[in-house]
């Protein structure tokens, strides 16, 4: 009768004949391979050992055990072995206390773990207000289990503890979650303040059309983008004629009246998002457009119309007005205060010529 090792070989199940018994060391040696092969089937390994090692080393001893094969790690000739009990010994019990070792330190570090945890629990939920009963109750459970050292003591508890902190977690983030969008909700009404008080600093409050200092900052960006991009950038300067003698014979509330009236003209005749329209000061106007001279031309042209065709009201009377506009087209390298020279220049050279007329710059 024989039985199969791992890889296999058949191996002599006893060295007697069938029809005898079995001797006591035979038992022995065939039981305790047994055990050995047992082991081998369900190896522990410990930190970075490899399991299949293990296993082929139990299996080893298993086989040097039953035919006498070079047991692990030996040296010498193959034949006449005697059996290394010894060694065999030595390599289980080794197995054992490395086995045992890393257990004990496996549990105590989760022990220490845990007593850690709760601390910090512990100190959290009152640091921040929460003392839920529940909360404290578990945890103290928990602590007892740990120390009991009953492993399903220690799993029930486990659970019920964490069901609890989870649910303290929860209140928490919701709690947080409500600060975070009441945070995000004032957060949001003073940027919202900020970018009105911004606005605000940019627009005429009269005329709610962009004031100077919006106009000195965009004149430098256009003509730096119209320099890189190699595009025309047209600057109109705009006033209304004969203001002075609409304030002194209507007064200055009605003089505000056109004032308000022009600016609208204004938009509609230059609609486009990249044309920026501004009140310059007193009844002066500015526009900068990203477009050549013909075409600022015609929409010059349709202002014009557009502001004699206004009908102002006043007090039992109705207002006419018109305006005058210089046009200058910026020149390769020319600077902001060059070009609203000349733009100044072809203005004066309109009200000169009669008003209620554009004139081109040279």
């Amino acid at each position: 009768m024989s039985i199969r090792s791992r890889d296999g070989r058949a191996v002599p199940e006893s060295t007697c004949p069938n029809d005898e018994e079995p001797s006591e060391l035979e038992v022995a040696v065939e039981s305790t391979a047994s055990m050995l092969r047992a082991r081998s089937l369900f190896p522990f390994s410990v930190g970075d050992e490899n399991e299949r090692d293990i296993s082929e080393e139990y299996e080893q001893w298993a086989t040097h055990l039953l035919v006498r094969s070079p047991a692990p790690g030996s040296v010498g000739p193959r034949t006449s072995i005697a059996r290394d009990w010894r060694g065999m010994v030595a390599f289980v019990s080794s197995r054992a206390r490395k086995e045992q070792a890393w257990a004990r330190e496996s549990v105590g570090g989760l022990r220490d773990a845990m007593f850690v945890l709760i601390a910090s629990l512990g100190k959290s939920a009152i640091s921040q207000g929460k003392r839920d009963a529940v909360m404290q109750q578990r945890l103290a459970a928990l602590t007892l289990a740990i120390e009991s050292g009953s492993i399903e003591a220690l799993k029930k508890e486990a659970r019920l503890a964490t069901l609890a902190i989870t649910t303290v977690i929860d209140e928490q983030r919701t709690d947080a979650e409500a600060q975070a969008r009441l945070l995000r909700d004032q957060l949001a009404s003073v940027g919202q303040e900020l970018e009105e008080t911004r606005r605000e600093g940019e627009t005429d409050p009269l005329t709610r059309l962009a004031n100077r200092r919006v106009f000195d900052t965009s004149l430098g960006r256009g003509l730096s983008l119209a320099g890189a991009m190699k595009r025309p950038l047209s600057l109109l300067m705009i006033d209304i004629d004969h203001f002075k003698k609409v304030n002194d014979t209507h007064g200055h509330p009605n003089g505000d009246r056109a004032l308000k009236a022009v600016a609208d003209a204004l938009i509609r005749a230059f609609p486009r998002r990249t044309d920026l329209v501004v009140r310059y000061g007193g009844e002066e106007f500015a526009v900068l457009c990203d477009s050549g001279l013909v075409a600022v031309a015609r929409l010059a042209a349709r202002l014009l119309d557009a502001v004699r065709a206004l009908r102002i009201p006043l007090d039992g009377d109705i207002l006419t007005v018109t305006v005058s506009a210089g046009i200058a087209e910026a020149k390769p390298g020319e600077t902001g205060e060059e070009l609203l020279r000349r733009a100044d220049a072809a203005l004066y050279d309109a009200k000169r010529g009669g008003r209620d007329r554009y004139v081109i710059a040279r």
